[in-house]
């Protein structure tokens, strides 16, 4: 039986070894084929578990950089990307208001790689607890209401406003404050400014990183006339007309209201503040003049004042045609000119009373011939009018034909002559022939040019 026994162990001893053996040989064998590799990548920490009532006060960046390293076989850890890896920071358990050391760990959705430790292997956070507070708003006003008015109980919409933000960053604000400045106001003011914040020493304080419920308010001031005063719009008191041809474009007064007092019974009725007459009778230009106002019986001024009136007076306008022989300029004295037509058409616009004592003499039209040799050109004119305010609103026609030549000589005329009395001799002669009537050559040559045209020569 103990041989039986002995028989069996030293087999299953042999059996282990055999086993052993067997893997050793595989494992070598797999590493030949297959060998480990190691690599390293950096990726993004994410931030888990910040608790509701709680903001990160740091690190700033929400998703800081770790390095990581792995390694496994080379089939698998060369197909690894970083989407395969995350590196996660649980907040859930990290007191507020303190600095604590988070560790990073790191996740991979394959099983068959080591990972070592990240660099870093933890991060320092520190979380503050969120409160909000309201803060109430203040109103600072400067300067005064305009005399005769009063002015009534601001309101600040809204009156406080929520802040949002870490407890040590709420709790050093003491209040909000706007400021309105008037001037010498009279009627109810709106605004609606940006309040400034300042901390419990009474400094401004920045409230950048907090969350507002508002980053403005809007401030109601109201302001009335006083029971005994009224503010009056003047009107002034223009009588006659201006001369002929001219018009008033308009009547400004400076200033345009005052400030009067008397009973509030009398004030409450409607009445009008006018100024003195003003006489414009034959005016042909703006006038300004100090007046002084005419008031209802009991009703005075607060303050006296000087009242200016202006009265703008502006001329008609309107058109007017000349018709204008043209100038010619800088003619050499060595050529013909002729031009077509000699006469053009000009309108011009502008204050009526100018033009009923502008003279034709006046409107010179002129073309600029200087330089030119002989030849045809198509010339613009040029126009001048006296400067009183006219405007040339066209002249027709634009264009004017020039045509510069020079001058026949006596033996050219001579062959010009001779060329056209034959060639008018000889139909008179046929009908001598038949008519049988003598007519000498003589009494011919005053008839030949009878019928030519006559160019405008200059």
């Amino acid at each position: 039986m103990m041989r039986l026994t002995r028989s069996l162990l030293a087999n299953l001893a042999t059996l282990i070894l055999c086993f052993i053996l067997a893997v050793v040989i595989w494992v070598n064998a797999m590493q030949v084929e297959d060998p480990d590799l190691k690599r390293a990548l950096q990726i993004p920490a994410t931030f888990i578990g910040l608790p509701e009532d709680a903001t990160r006060i740091s690190p700033a960046d929400d998703n800081p950089s770790v390095l990581i390293s792995y390694e496994g076989p080379t089939s698998i850890v060369s197909e690894l990307s970083p989407d395969d890896f995350s590196a996660i920071i649980d907040l859930s358990e990290v007191p507020l208001g303190s600095e604590v050391s988070v560790p990073v760990e790191i996740q991979t959705v394959n099983t068959q790689v080591t990972l070592d430790d990240p660099i870093p292997n933890a991060v320092t956070v520190r979380l503050e607890k969120l409160v909000t507070r309201e803060i109430d708003v203040k109103l600072d006003i400067r300067g005064e209401v305009a005399r005769g008015h009063t002015m009534g109980e601001p309101l600040i919409d809204p009156p406080v406003i929520s802040v949002t933000g870490t407890e040590s960053e709420v709790d050093r604000l003491d209040f909000a404050q706007v400021t309105i400045f008037l001037s010498s106001d009279t009627q109810t003011r709106i605004e609606s400014p940006q309040p400034l914040f300042y901390n419990r020493q009474g400094r401004v304080a920045s409230v950048s990183g907090l969350q507002l419920s508002t980053d403005q308010v809007q401030v109601t001031i109201p302001i009335n006339e006083s029971a005994d005063f009224a503010n009056k719009v003047i009107t002034a008191d223009v009588v006659g007309q201006p001369a002929p041809g001219y018009r008033v474009l308009g009547v400004t007064i400076e200033p345009s209201s005052v400030l009067v007092t008397g009973r509030p019974t009398q004030l409450a009725l409607p009445f009008r503040v006018q100024t003195e007459s003003i006489d414009i009778t034959g005016l042909t230009e703006t006038f300004e003049s100090q007046v002084s106002l005419i008031l209802p019986e009991g009703i005075s001024l607060d303050s006296v004042e000087e009242i200016t009136v202006t009265v703008q007076i502006e001329p008609f306008s309107s058109t007017k045609i000349y018709n204008q022989p043209i100038e010619l300029l800088g003619v050499n004295e060595n050529l013909e000119v002729t031009i077509d037509p000699d006469t053009v058409r000009v309108v011009l616009f502008g204050p009526s009373p100018v033009l009923d004592t502008l003279t034709e003499q006046e409107v010179r039209v002129s073309l600029d011939l200087f330089g030119l040799e002989p030849g045809e050109y198509s010339l613009e004119p040029d126009v001048d009018v006296p400067d009183r305010g006219l405007e040339l609103r066209s002249i027709q026609p634009s264009v004017i034909e020039v045509i510069i030549s020079e001058p026949m000589t006596p033996t050219e005329e001579f062959s010009d002559i001779e060329s056209l009395n034959l060639d008018v001799q000889q139909p008179l002669e046929t009908s001598r022939a038949e008519n049988r009537t003598a007519v000498s050559t003589p009494s011919l040559l005053p008839m030949s040019f009878a019928w030519l045209p006559k160019p405008r020569t200059f």
